[in-house]
């Protein structure tokens, strides 16, 4: 049959349950009443994780098996529940009737997840029951709805499990960098010292906090480092919220010189970025504390080795506290310990450093290539299976 001539909305072949959440003091962590699910968080894959609330009122149910797609942003996003739920108002359930395969609708919607749209041809920052009911939805007959998803099934099983391999040996590189790492900076030969932080770092370094309250945009205006900027190696001054000059008047201690090592020190703990000549003036934000060595004592690049080894990511994480917001205070800070050989040997030792480093990179960005390309391809077989195109053909990985 023509895909084209049975196209029916999802309020006709489904129901759509919008979620509301109960009040507050209804809520517990000890498992009493029903699991309760406010928005997307505890989405997996494909089917929910295990709640971390309870509720004992109930509002707006959602039973096993249902579809439950997120509503508020990010609007799309589907997980599937696998037991008699409360939905709070971030969610709604689609449930399917004997009109559609429950598994066919899931990749549907699946399919559809990053381009749900209203009747205009906008992206939605929210949407309600009505909006979810007119999607439209092509309804073949179940038996070749039953085909679709057998093909689908096979096709993202075995893209699964390359996956997965892939995300084996991304462990593995990583794992084995970090061995090499290890064997280097383990080492106890002539001339290597433990020494803490402060007695590393220049003159001019008092390893401080950048500023706390850094406004809002300002045209123009001085570029800050955030932790959110820390992304790679390197940091990208292009993509730096510019702030009020003013603002860092009182931030003098954290001006940049274009040559320091950048420690996050607040949520992702550790994480070490490193500065270049075109950020020489600018700042960095309270989750920030810039590292300016001595030269004469520690290379930047043997430093930033350092700091990415698990020898000094280990007392970085234990010194580590908090509950919504990981930290590091700056005394804690200020009693990490480095083991440094002398200047003539950091420099003997960096070269091996920066081809270990290279060839760990290029690994990693072989491994993630293929798994773009597996997601692209998941992306490629939705399309065709709901073009038709699937029907009697096989689809290899």
């Amino acid at each position: 049959m023509s895909w084209n001539q049975n196209i029916k909305r999802i309020v006709d072949v489904c129901e759509v349950i919008a979620g509301q959440s109960p009040e507050g003091k209804y809520y517990n962590k000890v498992g009493e009443g029903l699991p309760f699910y406010q928005g997307k968080k505890e989405f997996r894959d494909k089917q929910l994780g295990e709640p971390t609330t309870w509720t004992t009122k109930t509002t707006k149910e959602a039973f096993n098996n249902d579809i439950l797609m997120s509503v508020r942003a990010p609007v799309g996003p589907i997980n599937i529940a696998t037991q008699h739920i409360c939905i709070g108002r971030g969610l709604a359930a689609i449930r399917a009737t004997d009109k559609v395969d429950n598994d066919y609708l899931f990749y549907f919607l699946l399919k559809h997840e990053s381009e749900i749209v209203g009747n205009v041809g906008a992206v939605f920052n929210s949407i309600n029951k009505t909006q979810i009911g007119n999607i439209q939805i092509p309804i073949p007959p179940l038996e070749e709805q039953k085909q679709i998803v057998a093909i689908l099934d096979k096709a993202f099983t075995a893209i699964e499990k390359a996956k997965a391999n892939i995300e084996k040996n991304i462990v593995n590189a990583k794992e084995l960098f970090q061995s090499k790492l290890n064997d280097i900076f383990s080492q106890k030969g002539d001339g290597w010292e433990e020494k803490s932080l402060p007695e590393l770092v220049n003159k001019s370094c008092s390893l401080s906090y950048g500023i706390v309250q850094p406004g809002n945009e300002f045209q123009d205006g001085l570029p800050v480092v955030r932790p959110t900027d820390m992304k790679k190696k390197f940091i990208n001054i292009n993509n730096l919220k510019r702030i009020d000059p003013t603002k860092a008047g009182s931030y003098k201690r954290t001006i940049l010189t274009g040559n320091e090592l950048l420690l996050c020190v607040r949520g992702d703990t550790g994480v070490i970025s490193i500065t270049n000549k075109e950020l020489k003036g600018a700042n960095v934000t309270r989750g920030i504390v810039p590292v300016l060595f001595d030269e004469d004592l520690v290379r930047l690049n043997f430093g930033y080795y350092q700091f990415i080894s698990k020898f000094l990511y280990k007392q970085i994480k234990e010194k580590t506290y908090g509950a919504a917001l990981m930290q590091i205070n700056i005394r804690d800070v200020r009693q990490l310990k480095l083991n440094v050989p002398p200047i003539n040997v950091q420099d003997e030792l960096l070269p091996k450093l920066n081809t270990l480093s290279d060839n760990a990179e290029t690994l990693l960005s072989l491994y993630l290539n293929k798994m773009v390309s597996l997601d692209e391809l998941k992306k490629s077989i939705l399309q065709k299976a709901f073009a038709g195109e699937l029907i009697q053909k096989e689809v290899v990985v």
